[in-house]
């Protein structure tokens, strides 16, 4: 039973509506900052759109996302200088990763992004990101190695996002220590979305390139199960579980970050749905292992 009078009462109602009314408006009011930030992010990243790297939009967007995340941290974007090593990484993990994988890579692209991070001090931590990565890579499951094989799969793909995803954010920040880096992946609420987002780009990259993967024997999304709708139905359940974002506090900073998420969530919800209807319409009854030619997403 309230021992509250009905004066006090109306009191702890109305400090209580008070209280929920300014945790409401900072709420938007953080939503805004960050909003602006990341348009000042953008409009100071776009003339790497036009510079030699890095060669991906997406590269870009990751300077663009850690420029951002520095100004809401510390109000200290990216410097040019930054922004260049980091541009340089992200395009020598990207031709190491594709070198271990037998794709098309330049090695005189390596050669000239390897340069720059040794010029920037970073020789040491190049050297250890690509000994985890090369470690990570060597121990890859193959596809339909053994029962299972899509836990084993997407625990690899995850690590291999985590190692990357990791080396960046200690770049950016200045810190250099990967093992930093990759358990900020867990624990930092920014990069955990960030992480999620990443993941569900490689679930779309895995379906666009099921056929190549597949030729080559290479473990993705949709070469980890026996039949391709199964591993359709895999790869969907997993991409809706890199689409939850109730597990971690919510603020107005990371607005734009969950806003992302939506997109990217929604972006891989899309290409699933295309390659399970490209599926059926092809060949409505088959179950048949994936690589057979009917079945090609």
């Amino acid at each position: 039973m309230s021992c509250l009078t009905p004066t006090e009462s109306a009191r702890q109602s109305d400090k209580e509506l008070s209280q929920g009314r300014a945790k409401r408006w900072n709420l938007y009011c953080g939503r805004i900052w960050s909003t602006l930030v990341w348009v000042r992010s953008v409009l100071r990243c776009l003339p790497l759109f036009f510079s030699e790297r890095p060669k991906t939009p997406l590269r870009i967007l990751g300077i663009m996302t850690f420029d951002a995340l520095g100004m809401l941290r510390r109000l200290k974007p990216l410097s040019v200088t930054k922004r260049s090593v980091l541009a340089a990484l992200l395009d020598f993990g990207g031709c190491t990763n594709a070198m271990l994988d037998s794709k098309d890579y330049c090695r005189k692209e390596i050669q000239q992004t390897r340069q720059i991070l040794d010029n920037a001090g970073m020789n040491l931590f190049v050297e250890e990101f690509q000994r985890r990565l090369w470690d990570l890579e060597r121990s890859r499951p193959r596809p339909l190695e053994v029962d299972w094989q899509f836990h084993k799969v997407r625990t690899y793909r995850e690590a291999v996002i985590r190692l990357l995803l990791g080396t960046i954010a200690t770049t950016a920040s200045g810190d250099h220590c990967i093992d930093e880096g990759i358990r900020a992946t867990y624990d930092d609420d920014d990069l955990k979305i960030l992480f999620r987002i990443v993941m569900q780009f490689q679930i779309i990259d895995d379906v666009l390139d099921y056929s190549k993967d597949m030729s080559a024997g290479l473990p993705s999304f949709l070469t980890a199960s026996k039949t391709l709708p199964e591993a359709i139905s895999l790869t969907h359940q997993a991409s809706l579980g890199y689409s939850q974002n109730r597990d971690w506090s919510r603020s107005g900073d990371d607005f734009p970050l969950r806003a992302a998420l939506f997109f990217g969530s929604a972006c891989a919800e899309l290409m699933i749905q295309l390659c399970r209807w490209r599926l059926a319409a092809f060949n409505p009854t088959t179950s048949a292992r994936p690589g057979s030619s009917r079945t090609t997403c």
